[in-house]
């Protein structure tokens, strides 16, 4: 029997909590630039989340992040959903972040519902999205 997927609220708050701290700003928002310490960790972050869900998580040579969740035809290219993790140095709190970890929500619940994809589904954090360095 398959779930029907659910977004977990409290889980995508928690997390948007979270890596808001990382580069944070006395203003509220994130400096989070493209490669800095801050962009490494929230990265890092990230993939470890993802490797404690049994997901595959590759980078490209271009430093984009991805983190993959197989479907049930190996042959399908992967639906990509995403944004980025980084930010300009006076970045809102949920610039980028929203996206990915939205994403990654999805993922997450589709796999709690152990629903099956055709395709494989990856999320894509992009590097130096905001081209602020």
């Amino acid at each position: 029997m398959t779930l029907v997927p659910e977004i977990d609220g409290e889980r995508l708050l928690g997390r948007l909590d979270a890596f808001a701290r990382i580069g944070a700003t006395p203003a509220g928002g994130v400096n989070r630039q493209a490669f800095s310490i801050e962009d490494r960790g929230a990265r890092r972050l990230l993939a470890e989340l993802a490797l404690a869900r049994g997901f595959a998580v590759f980078q490209d040579a271009m430093a984009n992040l991805f983190i993959r969740r197989e479907g049930t035809d190996a042959t399908l290219p992967p639906l990509l959903i995403g944004s980025h993790l980084d930010s300009q140095p006076t970045g809102g709190r949920f610039d980028g972040a929203l996206g990915t970890l939205s994403a990654f929500e999805a993922l997450e619940a589709l796999e709690d519902a152990r629903a099956e994809t055709r395709m494989p589904i990856e999320v894509v954090a992009w590097a130096n999205e905001e081209g602020s360095r």
